[in-house]
């Protein structure tokens, strides 16, 4: 229930959904959406405006096609943060789960 990207093979983009992202732990803490950001715009062809932080900015699909491992890693990360950030609000929640 928790996705970076939305992509739209027809107009040909991808979304960074920061609109949906920043409703929804642990993304909705700014500096990890501020650190997603970061990491996509360290890909080439990426240049998500800061001001677009709330928002949903987009890139060219021909990106993700052509940087594909780079744009996995930065997945990697994401789903390894918001997998972290579960495990530890089920141990705040419940510390007899271990």
């Amino acid at each position: 229930d928790l996705w970076p990207l939305g992509i739209y093979p027809v107009s040909g983009t991808v979304e960074v959904v920061f609109q949906y992202l920043k409703r929804r732990p642990p993304f909705d803490d700014e500096p990890l959406r501020r650190e997603l950001m970061t990491r996509m715009n360290g890909i080439q062809g990426i240049d998500l405006a800061e001001a677009k932080l709330d928002l949903r900015p987009s890139f060219p699909v021909e990106v993700f096609a052509a940087h594909s491992e780079e744009i996995c890693a930065v997945l990697e990360w994401f789903a390894h943060t918001a997998a972290l950030s579960k495990a530890r609000r089920t141990l705040d929640e419940d510390p007899g789960t271990l």
